[in-house]
């Protein structure tokens, strides 16, 4: 290192050339990854392969090609179907809040219940069930300030704790559920536990095993209320479901509980007062729903909660 004229010791100076050297080292890799993400080739270096994750096109020729067609007429039961008592009103004599109907006669093969599809007015009066995950616990009380306010009843609110498309699709618990209770409207919410999902394809094929399931009954399904944007699972919930029987929720602002992820109360009841408006309006099954004239009605509908921890269900 030389010296200054005044003695001190002279500063070196960067290379042009390593500027530049450095430039391109940054610049080169993410000009590569963005042409890349214009393509649908796989790229191969060495052993190594790189494979892009599904982007929007890729993700609606996928879902494209697992749809399958909507049934031209609903499916008949055979007459072996699992039978409960009703009283006078209609409503099961025995209801039980844990899971018995997963064992005993209940175990064996069935079928949904025999069920025609009504020509729907605003004054058909329901037997309403939630399913869900945890966000359908939250929802079922202003639900049920709905049902009471429009001559429904809510028959049964169950509640899988941390279930995904995979519970609810693979196993036979709804349809079980579906046969002791037999409802004429069933509310399906969850997807919450699976924003973040990725591998969409194989939960494709689970929505439409559960699709399948929920043919011949009127149902509403609705979309988990996104805290972020998903990576495309909406998209596999509503290409699952039949036409305009799928409710959007993530475009919705709600406000949130205190971890970030569930809407809290006021949330909850913003939430269902934009789906009782879809439900009169834009839904293929529409119902009566207008806005209840008292909120936070006692809550006296039979619950069952699950946890997929304990219990996955396949």
């Amino acid at each position: 290192m030389g010296e200054s004229d005044n003695g001190n010791p002279k500063q070196g100076k960067s290379s042009p050339w390593l500027i530049v050297w450095a430039g391109l080292s940054i610049s080169l890799p993410l000009l590569l990854l963005y042409i890349y993400s214009c393509s649908p080739q796989t790229l191969q270096f060495g052993q190594f392969e790189f494979k892009q994750i599904l982007g929007n096109q890729d993700l609606d020729a996928m879902l494209a090609e697992l749809d399958e067609p909507e049934p031209t007429t609903p499916i008949v039961a055979p007459d072996s179907i699992p039978t409960i008592a009703l009283d006078s009103n209609g409503n099961a004599i025995q209801r039980d809040t844990t899971i018995p109907f997963l064992s005993n006669n209940y175990n064996k093969p069935f079928a949904l219940p025999a069920y025609e599809l009504p020509v729907f007015a605003d004054t058909t009066k329901h037997r309403i069930m939630l399913i869900g995950d945890s966000e359908s616990g939250g929802l079922r009380y202003p639900l049920n300030d709905y049902c009471l306010a429009n001559g429904h009843k809510l028959i049964l609110s169950l509640e899988w704790y941390s279930a995904t498309t995979f519970n609810f699709g693979r196993s036979d618990t709804i349809q079980k559920i579906i046969a002791r209770y037999k409802p004429t409207y069933i509310f399906l919410v969850f997807g919450l536990n699976e924003l973040y999902a990725r591998d969409l394809k194989s939960r494709k094929i689970a929505a439409n095993q559960l699709a399948k399931k929920l043919r011949g009954i009127p149902y509403a399904w609705i979309g988990p209320a996104n805290w972020e944007e998903d990576h495309g699972i909406n998209k596999v919930f509503q290409s699952s479901a039949d036409s305009a029987t799928y409710f959007l929720t993530k475009k919705l602002t709600l406000t949130r509980a205190g971890d970030g992820r569930h809407p809290d109360a006021q949330g909850y009841r913003v939430w269902m007062d934009s789906i009782a408006g879809w439900l009169q309006t834009s839904a293929r099954y529409k119902m009566a729903m207008k806005p209840p004239r008292k909120r936070g009605r006692p809550f006296r509908v039979p619950i069952i909660t699950i946890n997929a921890a304990k219990y996955r269900g396949y």
